[in-house]
This record gives C-alpha cells, structure tokens and sequence, in this order.
C-alpha cells in the first residue's frame, strides 16, 4: 500500500514545471528562510524560467510540512526531518531535468525509494550507468503503474538520480556444490534460472549428479524466492546492501539405480560481487539431498 501510494506521488510530481527565483509570504525564522532558500538554490541549479513562492513552512510533532507555488500552482511536501525535505525538494525538481532526456533515466533515488519513468515490468532487471558506461547498480522493477517504475536494488555502487537505465540480464547460470554433513557424500548441480517473471520468485531447472559410491542422475523443476537485505538493513556495507536472503524447492526425477522422484528444500545467502556475479552459501535438505552444506557460484546473463 505504501509503495503504490509513492507512486501516485511521484506521478503527481512529474506536473512540477522548471523555475527560478524564491521568495516567501509567510513569516519564517532566518534559519528557516536560509535552510529553504539554500534547499531551493541546490534544486534550481541556475534555472531561471518560474518563480518559487514559499506560502507555508510548519513543524508539527517532529514533522515537516511545506507548501509552495510555482507559478501560482501550490504544492505540498511533506518529510520527517530537514534532511529528509531535502532530499524531497531535490528529486522532486529533478523531475522536469532529468525526465525528457533521451533514454531511461532514473530520477528519484532516496534510501527508502528509486524510480523511473519507464514501462518495464514488474520482475525485470535493469542497470543503471553512469555517461561512461559503467554499471553502477542492478535492480528489479518491485512495482509499476506503467509509467512509474520502483526498484529494490540488487547490486549498488554509487546509486544516484540521473543515471541512464538499460535493461539487464534474463538469465541466470549456477554451478552448485553440495556435501553432506558428515562429509560421507557430495553433489554438484548446474542451475539455469529464468529471471524476470516475478518481482521475488524465479523458476529453476537444474541438472543434479551425487556420488555416495554410487553416481547418481537427476533433473530438476522448482522455484527460488530472495529477499534483498537492503529492505530490511539500511547500510552501505556490501555484505548487506548487496545481498539477499532466500529459499528454493525443487522437483528431482532421476535414477540411482533405479528410477525415482523426490523433493530439496534450501535457505541460502547470496551475494552479489558485481552486477553479473554472485555466490550463494546455504543448507539443502530433502530426499535426494539430505542435510548437506551448499556453496554456489553464479553469473547472470
């Protein structure tokens, strides 16, 4: 409700035209006058093509709300802190900078939000770049109301609003190992993953051989579910803000000396060392594969 609720605001936002000058009709302290004065100069970046009136500024209860002209229009903003209205007053204006430039282009970036004005949808993974084409960040379209997109983040270095989106990866490619606990087997697994169905979930074939002093052979069909920790923990430590947590169930048909057909839980941790690769570290448990201890490495294509 809250993401959807964003949304609207955000698709309101997009009517904000470009302006210039601030001026205020209500009385204000001087800290309050400069600290919007200095808010406003940051977000007009030397426009100078509407006028900005400051018609009201009030704290209430530890909260802000600010209301303002443009061009005779009102608008409100609403945030917790100063830096937060900061924040708000910024991507609000980038809007109209950032917008109608060629291409996709994000524009509102914060740490709870990241929007575009795109159509990709719900499931698919974008990157955003920077004008020399390095990946700063790869992200999944969490919730679209086919003009607005909000992303969660899977890899992040640097994200910030006005770099260029292209669309990412489909695809996913993991090789798995897997040992039992004790050591008294092992397995290894190849994973193809189809990625841009579900905002969280993702179906999965995999190819499974074990040797327990017997080869044995199986295919898979199941599903994955990951959560990026980055929803959960704010943090610029890579370990969380790259990472997610997840879990998987799988569908094994196969034969170890005779036909058979069984079922794998796992919960894993994943990590993301760049915005194509990444290592899983889980427990895997089930009828084909019972209590083993799971390292993976994946690419995403």
């Amino acid at each position: 409700m809250i993401r959807k609720t964003v949304l609207i605001v955000l698709s309101f936002l997009l009517s904000l035209p470009l302006f210039a000058s601030v001026s205020f009709t209500s009385p204000l302290s001087e800290s309050d006058e400069a600290m919007l004065s200095s808010f406003f100069s940051s977000a007009i970046s030397g426009r100078s093509d509407a006028d900005i009136v400051v018609t009201s500024f009030l704290r209430d209860d530890g909260y802000i709300r600010l209301s303002f002209t443009v061009d005779g229009k009102e608008r409100v903003l609403s945030a917790a802190d100063e830096e937060e209205l900061a924040i708000f007053i910024e991507n609000a204006f980038s809007l109209e900078k950032l917008v109608f430039l060629d291409g996709s282009t994000l524009f509102y970036v914060t740490d709870d939000i990241i929007a575009s004005h795109d159509s990709y949808g719900v499931g698919t993974l974008v990157e955003a770049v920077d004008n020399s084409g390095r990946t700063r960040a790869l992200m999944k379209v969490t919730d679209s109301d086919g003009a607005i997109n909000l992303y969660s983040t899977i890899y992040e270095k640097d994200l910030v609003a006005g770099l260029n989106l292209r669309r990412g990866p489909s695809f996913s490619l993991s090789l798995r190992a897997l040992s039992m606990i004790p050591p008294s087997s092992f397995a290894f697994a190849l994973d193809f993953s189809y990625l841009p169905l579900f905002a969280y979930f993702n179906p999965v074939v995999s190819l499974l051989i074990s040797y327990d002093g017997l080869l044995s052979y199986y295919g898979g069909l199941g599903i994955e579910a990951r959560f990026p920790l980055e929803r959960l923990i704010r943090t610029h430590f890579t370990l969380i803000e790259d990472a997610s947590i997840g879990a998987s169930a799988m569908l094994y048909l196969g034969y170890d000396g005779a036909f058979s057909v069984g079922a794998d839980f796992s919960a894993f941790y994943e990590h993301h060392i760049s915005s194509r690769t990444y290592w899983r570290l889980g427990y895997e448990t089930g009828t084909m594969i019972n209590n083993a201890i799971m390292l993976s490495f994946g690419v995403l294509l």
